[in-house]
């Protein structure tokens, strides 16, 4: 499981998402070089999760887009 955080923005760089899960759920994004997901919460805020380097943020974002497409399908 990932944990999620309120996501505070480390730079005044606006931050970069670069793709979008199906629904729109997650979206996968770049902050002053470090790599992370974000999603929407309820009071039009954002959370984050796996925050880091591009091969460890990008592993986070390929288990849940998968596990989302699979919610889905059920």
């Amino acid at each position: 499981m990932h944990q999620w955080e309120p996501h505070v923005p480390s730079s005044d760089r606006p931050v970069r998402v670069t793709e979008t899960s199906c629904c729109g759920a997650y979206e996968w994004c770049c902050e002053a070089g470090r790599f992370f997901v974000l999603r929407h919460t309820d009071n039009n805020g954002y959370k984050e999760t796996g925050r880091g380097r591009y091969p460890d943020a990008r592993q986070v974002w390929t288990t849940l887009v998968k596990a989302h497409q699979h919610e889905r399908a059920s």
